[in-house]
């Protein structure tokens, strides 16, 4: 890419590079370090061309994660930490990736693309504790 002075990375980082819950340290740790290489990366080969960027998404549906499905509990609990209270589709994240992929993000590199849902936006579900009555 950068012999033909252009291209684009695409890397894969998660909402857990910025939250996190017991048990995932080492991998939201490495998600969070993808974030600082892509930065890094882009630093070294922009000047030729080639734009570096990540998505981070939440939780998609996809086979890997179909086993969820037989645990509501689970399955749910992950729902409620978006805004729209569901899962994404696996077509959600690749259109986030086709994006960057393309023309249309000319002008991005360097960064990550966050297709969570709303997750960071939002500290988990609804308590009702500021609802007004």
């Amino acid at each position: 890419m950068v012999e033909q002075h252009s291209g684009s990375l695409i890397a894969c980082s998660s909402v857990r590079s910025v939250t996190i819950e017991p048990g995932l340290a080492i991998y939201g740790s490495t998600k969070a370090a993808i974030g600082l290489l892509v930065k890094g990366f882009a630093s070294e080969v922009g000047r030729s061309g080639v734009r570096v960027n990540a998505i981070a998404p939440s939780i998609a549906e996809t086979a890997l994660t179909g086993p969820f499905k037989q645990r509501p509990d689970i399955y749910n609990l992950y729902a409620g930490h978006t805004v729209f209270n569901r899962w994404s589709s696996a077509d959600e994240v690749a259109t986030a990736v086709a994006y960057l992929a393309s023309d249309a993000a000319s002008y991005a590199s360097g960064s990550t693309l966050f297709v969570d849902g709303g997750w960071i936006a939002v500290d988990g579900p609804p308590t009702g504790l500021t609802q007004l009555r």
